[in-house]
């Protein structure tokens, strides 16, 4: 049995796609974890912010320092081949971002930098999300759209539930990102 050109050009064409599903799945795989930790990150910091709003700023102050370097940790772990050099500068541009916003914009109450900073981070997963899978896509859509439901429909709890709804919905979705 003879094997043509069609039939060898299909071979390739699925050994092709296997490759990029793969290398997507391994994408999901490395982030998981990440998405994990910061979700409960969120639990932890939106849940002490609902309860001292007069402390807010603190368990965010004490615990991205320390889930940043979990996240570092977990990245050399993974060995995916991703350049950790360069989170110290991808985080300092991030959290000048979200300075200058705050100087710039004057928000007047905490929710609304409650808000921004879960906003700003699902247009990054959903930006992502366009190179990496359309998992990230719908993980950032889904982070963005509680966000606003929390903001608008449930004011007087929006920390709260940005602990347990935004907290949840990373966490869900870095047990959901490896799923097959």
């Amino acid at each position: 049995m003879s094997v043509t050109q069609q039939d060898a050009t299909e071979a390739l064409r699925l050994v092709q796609e296997a490759g990029a599903r793969s290398e997507t799945l391994r994408g999901y795989q490395s982030a998981s974890p990440h998405l994990i930790l910061w979700g409960c990150v969120y639990a932890v910091a939106y849940s002490f912010s609902f309860a001292r709003p007069d402390l807010a700023q603190w368990p965010w102050i004490v615990l991205v320092p320390i889930a940043s370097i979990g996240d570092v940790v977990i990245g050399k772990r993974d060995r995916s081949g991703v350049d950790w050099k360069i989170f110290p500068i991808l985080f300092a541009t991030f959290l000048a971002f979200i300075i200058a916003t705050e100087a710039i914009m004057q928000p007047v109450s905490s929710t609304q930098m409650g808000a921004f900073v879960p906003l700003v981070i699902a247009a990054c997963y959903i930006a992502v999300g366009a190179a990496a899978g359309a998992r990230f896509i719908y993980t950032g859509v889904a982070l963005g759209v509680l966000t606003l439901v929390g903001f608008f429909v449930f004011p007087s709890i929006f920390l709260l539930w940005m602990a347990v709804v935004g907290g949840g919905a990373l966490v869900l979705g870095g047990v959901w990102l490896p799923q097959v």
